[in-house]
C-alpha cells in the first residue's frame, strides 16, 4: 500500500532544526464523522451528498464496500485494518440481504466483537463465528431482525459497538430500545451518531441509561463533514513542545460533533491558546507552567497517546484514567506506549485504572536520535512525531500508516519546517 511516495518497507527520518512552527494547514475530513455517513447514507432509500468526506484509508475502505463489494454481492468482504468498518458493517449487513464473511487483516481477527454479535443475536440476527469464538472472521445472512426490539448492552466497552446499532434502528420492524449498562465510554461518539442521524430526520429519544428510536426511514440531507480533531490533537502538540508558534488550522470551529475538540480545553494547561475564526483556528503558544496533573480520557481516548508523548517531551508527570479501550484498538496501545516512552526513560506505570507518567529518569537530548515502533498505528506514528521539536531528531518507522487516518501528514509537517526523509527500514525489535 502505498501514500504518496511511502511504503510498506520505508521509515522516516524527522528532523527540526528550530523549535518554531508557524503555518497554514488543512486537516482532512473526519473519519469518524464519515464512516457514520456512508452507512447513513447506504441504509437512506433516496441518494444524497456527502461533502468533505475524509480521505483516510479506513474511510476509502468502507466507501469501496458501500458502494461496489455489497451492490455486486461480493460474498467476502475484507475491511483490512479498519476496525470502525468492522463494527458498523457488522451491524449493517446483518440487515442488508445476502450471504457474507465478514473478514480483516490478522490484527482485526484478533479485537473482539462478541458484545456486538450477542446483541445482534438477540435481535434476530443470523451470525456465525467463521474462526474463533468472539472474533472475526463472522459469517452473516443478512435479514429482518423482528426477534425483539429492546436488549441491553455493556456501554462502557465501545462507544463503536453501540453506534452500529443505533444507525440500523431506524430501519428494524419495531425500531430499538437499547438499554446501556454500567458506564458509558466515549459518549461524545455517540451523542455524534445521534446527531447525524438527526441531520438526516431520524428522532431519538435518551432518558436516563436508555435510547429509543422507533421505525422510520433515513431522509435525505446532504452531510458536510468537519476537519478532524484527532488530527488537529498532533499541531497542539506541536505547539506545546515549541518555543514560539503561530498554526492555523483550517475550517475547524468551537462547537463541534467529535469529543476529540476538548483538546482545545486540555491543550490550554500546556501552554496552547486556542482562537476561533470565521474559517478555523489559530493556535499560539504562551510560555506559562503546565497546571494538569491529572487527565481522564474516558470521552477521547484517540488523543491520549498525544498527550502521553506531550507529557513525556515537556517532562512533567502526570496520571492518565480512562485507557481501557487503548487496549482493544489497533494495536495494545497502551503497552505500545509503554514500550516507546521507555526509550526516552519514560515509565507508565498502572494502578488498577490509573496510568501514572512518570519523566524523572527522562533522556530527551536534542543530539540524540530514537527510533519509534509503530506497530501498525496510526496514533503511534503521528503521536510520537512532535517528539522531533525536542529531540531534534527521530526515525519512524512504517510511515504509511498514517494513510489510516490523515494521509497528508508528513507533507503538511514539511510545511512548517520539518524535514522527513525517506529511509530504507533495517529489521528492528
Amino acid at each position: 500500500m502505498v501514500h504518496g511516495h511511502y511504503t510498506m518497507n520505508t521509515s522516516i527520518l524527522v528532523s527540526k532544526s528550530d523549535k518554531i512552527i508557524k503555518g497554514e494547514i488543512s486537516l482532512p475530513g473526519s473519519k469518524s464523522e464519515s464512516n457514520r455517513a456512508l452507512i447513513m447514507q447506504a441504509l437512506c432509500k433516496k441518494p444524497f451528498e456527502i461533502r468533505n468526506l475524509s480521505i483516510a484509508d479506513d474511510t476509502v475502505t468502507l466507501s469501496k464496500i458501500l458502494n461496489v463489494d455489497i451492490k455486486t454481492q461480493q460474498t467476502t468482504i475484507d475491511v483490512g485494518p479498519a476496525g470502525t468498518a468492522m463494527r458498523f458493517l457488522t451491524a449493517f449487513l446483518s440487515v442488508t440481504p445476502g450471504e457474507w464473511i465478514l473478514t480483516g487483516t490478522h490484527r482485526m481477527l484478533e479485537r473482539p466483537v462478541k458484545l456486538l454479535v450477542d446483541a445482534l443475536r438477540l435481535l434476530g440476527a443470523d451470525i456465525e463465528y467463521a474462526g474463533n469464538e468472539g472474533f472475526p472472521p463472522l459469517r452473516i445472512r443478512g435479514k429482518n431482525l423482528e426477534l425483539t426490539n429492546e436488549i441491553s448492552i455493556d456501554g462502557s466497552v465501545s462507544s463503536q459497538y453501540i453506534s452500529a446499532l443505533l444507525m440500523i434502528a431506524p430501519t428494524l420492524p419495531k425500531g430499538l430500545i437499547l438499554n446501556l449498562i454500567g458506564g458509558v465510554a466515549s459518549r461524545p461518539y455517540i451523542e455524534m451518531t445521534l446527531a447525524m442521524m438527526a441531520e438526516l430526520g431520524i428522532k431519538h429519544d435518551w432518558t436516563g441509561n436508555t435510547i429509543s428510536i422507533s421505525k422510520q426511514e433515513y431522509q435525505p440531507n446532504d452531510l458536510y463533514i468537519e476537519p478532524d480533531w484527532s488530527g488537529a490533537s498532533y499541531w497542539y502538540s506541536m505547539v506545546a513542545l515549541a518555543d514560539e508558534a503561530d498554526i492555523k488550522l483550517i475550517g475547524l470551529k468551537g462547537h463541534s460533533l467529535q469529543g476529540d475538540s476538548v483538546a482545545a480545553k486540555i491543550m490550554e494547561n500546556f501552554g496552547v491558546s486556542t482562537e476561533f475564526l470565521k474559517d478555523g483556528i489559530r493556535l499560539t503558544k504562551e510560555n506559562r507552567p503546565i497546571s494538569v496533573d491529572f487527565i481522564d480520557f474516558e470521552h477521547c481516548p484517540d488523543i491520549a497517546q498525544t498527550l502521553a508523548v506531550t507529557c513525556a517531551a515537556l517532562k512533567h508527570n502526570c496520571t492518565f484514567t480512562g485507557l481501557e479501550s487503548l487496549k482493544i484498538k489497533e494495536t495494545d496501545r497502551v503497552l505500545a506506549l509503554q514500550n516507546e516512552l521507555a526509550k526516552f526513560g519514560v515509565s507508565m506505570t498502572q494502578d488498577e485504572l490509573s496510568y501514572h507518567i512518570d519523566c524523572d529518569s527522562i533522556q530527551i537530548k536534542s543530539d540524540s536520535m530514537a527510533f519509534i515502533n509503530t506497530y501498525h498505528d496510526h496514533r503511534m506514528a503521528m503521536a510520537f512525531a512532535p517528539l522531533a521539536i525536542t529531540n531534534g531528531s527521530l526515525e519512524i518507522e512504517d510511515p504509511a500508516v498514517t494513510g489510516k487516518s490523515y494521509p497528508s501528514f508528513w507533507e503538511d509537517l514539511t510545511k512548517v519546517g520539518f524535514e522527513c526523509k525517506e529511509l530504507e527500514t533495517e529489521i528492528r525489535n
